[in-house]
């Protein structure tokens, strides 16, 4: 029987986005604090990125390879 890592699995990739948004949030939460557009917007990309991810993986990645 072969072992899969947590993070190879769905509720693994799953957590893995969870955390990316809660940091993005972050950063973005500083970014509107200290005016800095730039790092307001870096994690907003990257709360979007994060969001999209699961969808991405499961209708166009493991779609298109058998």
């Amino acid at each position: 029987m072969k072992k899969t890592s947590f993070f190879r699995t769905k509720e693994g990739s799953f957590s893995i986005a969870f955390i990316v948004i809660m940091i993005s949030f972050i950063v973005e939460v500083i970014g509107l604090t200290i005016n800095a557009k730039g790092l307001y917007c870096s994690g907003f990309l990257a709360i979007l990125a994060a969001i999209i991810y699961s969808p991405v993986k499961v209708y166009l990645l493991k779609k298109s390879c058998p």
